[in-house]
């Protein structure tokens, strides 16, 4: 456990000299994820990371955070962006979910409907905006912290697990066809990237047997030929974005830096 402390303070030390501010990191045993990340701006005093205290695996969830800082830092100023949704992403989603309800019959009221259009259409920004740049980051992790390995390994079998979930024919029968292809061809890529790493190509069966193993693939392709500097992250997340079909489902906007 010390040498896992002297880790996490290492990448913590490397993000405050970098940033030249400090990071608070906090148990927070409300936050519906594992961790959460907030970078300091404006005349905000610190980076904020918070973690869930049910996770065992606090190191990783801590320096994956970080990595995600450090690559925002990394790129110049006037290049760092943010990703957002589009009003025409969230009015095709819409127009996506009343249809799918139609055709499966069922009437739900428009809050509802505005509420699941909401969900499952934020969820796939933030996927696109975190999976790829996520694997650039875990890489990292694995070449310059091996101690890190076996939470890491811990917390991504944790999540190929909860992926397959999606996979289920309830999932697949409420969620309109085209977020529902993304946002599984995304997973299907993080499987494959995970199994080449780890040489188990049991994480990309569940892909393969639900027919989205190819285009997961695909994804990996583009990944693995764009550069990996930070300076290449918008491009990586365009191209995902693209081979995806949503054009016009997000833009990249200024990095808010105040």
């Amino acid at each position: 456990m010390a040498a896992l402390q002297e880790i996490t303070e290492s990448v913590l030390r490397q993000v405050e000299q970098v940033t030249g501010v400090p990071v608070i990191v906090n148990s927070d045993p409300a936050l519906p994820l594992l961790a959460s990340m907030k970078m300091a701006r404006g005349t905000a005093p610190a980076h904020v990371i918070s973690y869930n205290p049910r996770t065992t695996n606090v190191d990783y969830a801590v320096c994956y955070q970080c990595g995600f800082i450090l690559r925002v830092a990394a790129t110049p100023k006037d290049q760092r962006f943010d990703v957002a949704g589009t009003y025409r992403g969230r009015k095709d989603t819409e127009k996506a979910v009343t249809e799918h309800f139609q055709q499966t019959g069922r009437s739900i009221p428009k809050e509802r409907r505005e509420q699941f259009r909401d969900q499952i259409y934020d969820g796939l920004i933030r996927q696109l905006r975190s999976v790829p740049v996520g694997l650039r980051v875990d890489a990292w992790l694995g070449q310059e912290y091996p101690g890190l390995i076996d939470q890491q390994r811990a917390m991504i079998s944790r999540q190929l697990q909860d992926n397959n979930v999606v996979l289920g024919p309830d999932i697949r029968a409420a969620t309109p066809a085209k977020v529902y292809t993304a946002n599984v061809t995304m997973n299907a890529a993080f499987a494959a990237y995970w199994s080449r790493k780890w040489s188990d190509p049991a994480f990309v069966t569940p892909y393969t047997v639900s027919g989205f193993s190819s285009a997961g693939q695909e994804l990996l392709r583009i990944f693995d030929e764009t550069p990996d500097a930070p300076t290449q992250d918008r491009e990586l997340i365009r191209a995902w974005g693209q081979h995806l079909g949503l054009n016009g489902w997000f833009e990249f906007v200024p990095f808010q830096q105040n």
